[in-house]
C-alpha cells in the first residue's frame, strides 16, 4: 500500500494485526473441532458394536476372497464369542454370544429368482445356514442376518449380495 503525505510516500508491507487475530482464531476452530472429533472416537475404546463387527467381518470376508481367490465362510464361533472367517480373521463380538450368553447371530439364505425376476422377499426367508459364502468375484448369496439380543424381536439386516451394504426393506 502506498500513501503519499506531504512529500514522503510510505510503502506497508505485511500483515495487519486483524489478518493474524483472524487467522488464529480460524486455526483455534480447527484445532478444536479436531481435538472434539478425537475425543468422541477414543471413548468408544476401540469396542465395535454387533453391527459394526458383522459389516467389518463381511467387508475382509470379500476382501480376503478376492485377494486369495478363493470362496471365504463367515461363521459365529460360540466357543469364542466371535465371528469368523475361514481365512483366519476374528470379529470378537462380546461374551453374551458366547456359549452361557443369552445373545446369538443367525444367517439366512434369500432363495435365488428365476430368469429376470425379482428376489423373493427377504424378510419370509427361512432357509437357515451356519456359514455364509463369499466368492473371488467379490459376491456372495444374499443372505438375511438375524441378530437375537435376548430382549425384544431380533435385529435383521439385508444384505446385498455384491457389496456390504444393508439393503433396504420395504
Amino acid at each position: 500500500m502506498t500513501s503519499a503525505i506531504g512529500n514522503r510516500t510510505r510503502v506497508s508491507r505485511g500483515f495487519s494485526i486483524i489478518e493474524i487475530i483472524l487467522v488464529l482464531g480460524l486455526i483455534a476452530l480447527a484445532g478444536s473441532l479436531m481435538i472434539a472429533n478425537f475425543a468422541s472416537i477414543a471413548d468408544r475404546g476401540g469396542k465395535l458394536n454387533t453391527e459394526e463387527s458383522l459389516r467389518a467381518a463381511i467387508r475382509q470376508a470379500r476382501f480376503d476372497a478376492a485377494s486369495e481367490r478363493t470362496i471365504v465362510s463367515l461363521s459365529v464361533d460360540k466357543e469364542s464369542a466371535s465371528l469368523v472367517l475361514s481365512s483366519g480373521a476374528s470379529f470378537p463380538l462380546g461374551p453374551e454370544f458366547g456359549e452361557n450368553g443369552q445373545s446369538e447371530i443367525r444367517f439366512y439364505l434369500v432363495p435365488p429368482s428365476r430368469g429376470l425376476s425379482p428376489y423373493s422377499d427377504p424378510e419370509q426367508t427361512k432357509l437357515e445356514t451356519t456359514e455364509v459364502l463369499f466368492a473371488p468375484d467379490r459376491s456372495s448369496s444374499p443372505f438375511v442376518v438375524d441378530i437375537y439380543t435376548g430382549n425384544g424381536t431380533p435385529a435383521r439386516m439385508v444384505f446385498d449380495p455384491f457389496s456390504s451394504l444393508r439393503r433396504s426393506v420395504e
